[in-house]
């Protein structure tokens, strides 16, 4: 059957000059305007559609995102359909057939790459805006002295609330222990010489580890915050605990993976190599392994979270794996957490002053619905700091206890 359009009067005199041309200009014009591509789009909360009109040119979901120019790191496609029909006309006795298609496509924004674009924003307003300060110290004479500031097991981000667990804890309350653990430190170690500050950070620092608000190990957790939110103000809230204590002396970041934060404490750490790379006064150790040692005069000091190597193994672990450094020191010490409450344990070898204690850091966390269901609820609330002789060993432990 033939097909024979039926002109409307509006376009029959534009039909009647079309046919007044020669026929490979007749022919070149409705290829031209059969192959132009005509997008039309929409967006919603929940997708961006797309859809091409009649066209011979875009006849795939390939060729349809190409000539749309959608940004595929910032959507995926979630469905699509192609329709093809074929339109005959007769121009001057010559019967033309041409092939139209018709691509739809309905896409989703990538919330995983939109997420990454909210916090580089974030974190880059925040190094716009910090503007480090010049510090004054106070002058000390004679030999100096190592302060090491500990507050393990922070769990930022975890919620509890009075009338289940006996207290309310939030990220509001963890920020306010933290800042008054490091203000009441700083106080008690100014009556000393400190030359020098090791800051541990991590060791449960954060209270999850994943979107789903689970431990590395997807054990779900009470948040009070979006994953989000928590790490910026927990970011934040180390940062200004660092320009607090490099107030007082050159502060060394040693970055301890814990159980509940074993991926996101590493970013933090390398946020803050970011944040701190041309401050002269801290330094960042973020290195991948598990177990991290620092050394001061005769002191060998090991940070492990405590929830994976036996106790009992980590004094021959100090002394394997830092063989070297085990024999240019007097005193060795290991501190962890993990397990929220004060313990000690000394180990001896036949050499007394080749021993080695393991000290357990107590926490400032509030107590959650499982730890008060297990009825682990006696801990005292703590941070603690010592302060070593290069010489002399450790030569005071200062508490802030709630």
């Amino acid at each position: 059957m033939q097909f024979r359009p039926r002109w409307s009067e509006a376009i029959r005199p534009y039909i009647q000059e079309f046919r007044k041309l020669p026929k490979n200009q007749q022919l070149h014009l409705l290829k031209t305007m059969l192959q132009s591509d005509k997008i039309e789009s929409s967006e919603n909360k929940k997708h961006l559609n797309i859809v091409s009109k009649s066209s011979s040119r875009i006849k795939t979901l390939e060729q349809l995102l190409d000539v749309a120019e959608v940004d595929l790191k910032k959507y995926y496609v979630d469905k699509y359909n192609v329709n093809k029909w074929e339109v005959s006309a007769q121009i001057d006795g010559q019967m033309v057939t041409e092939e139209l298609f018709q691509v739809k496509a309905s896409l989703v924004r990538n919330k995983a790459i939109q997420t990454r674009k909210r916090i580089l924003e974030d974190l880059h307003q925040d190094f716009v805006n910090h503007s480090p300060k010049k510090i004054k110290r106070k002058s000390f004479k004679g030999i100096g002295q190592m302060l090491e500031v500990n507050i393990f097991d922070l769990h930022f981000g975890k919620l509890c609330w009075n009338g289940e667990t006996g207290e309310d804890y939030d990220t509001k309350i963890a920020s306010k222990r933290f800042h008054s653990a490091i203000d009441d430190i700083i106080q008690k170690a100014s009556a000393h010489n400190i030359q020098k500050i090791v800051f541990p950070v991590g060791n449960d620092f954060f209270n999850s580890d994943r979107k789903e608000n689970t431990t590395s190990n997807n054990t779900p957790q009470d948040e009070d915050l979006r994953w989000m939110k928590t790490f910026r103000n927990g970011r934040r809230l180390i940062v200004e605990g660092i320009d607090k204590l490099k107030q007082l002396a050159d502060v060394e970041v040693i970055i301890v993976q814990g159980n509940h934060d074993f991926e996101r404490s590493y970013y933090l750490g390398d946020s803050l190599i970011g944040w701190f790379r041309n401050d002269q006064n801290v330094s960042i150790n973020n290195e991948a392994t598990p177990r991290k040692y620092f050394k001061y005069g005769q002191n060998l000091i090991g940070l492990t979270h405590g929830n994976n190597e036996k106790i009992a193994d980590l004094p021959l672990l100090m002394a394997s794996e830092k063989k070297q450094l085990w024999s240019e020191t007097k005193f060795h010490e290991w501190h962890i957490g993990h397990f929220h409450h004060k313990k000690q344990i000394k180990f001896q070898t036949i050499d007394e002053q080749k021993g080695c204690v393991i000290r357990f850091m107590r926490s400032l966390s509030g107590t959650d619905a499982w730890h008060n269901l297990k009825g682990y609820t006696q801990n005292v609330q703590s941070a603690e700091a010592f302060i070593w002789h290069p010489t002399d060993g450790m030569i005071a432990h200062l508490f802030f206890n709630l």
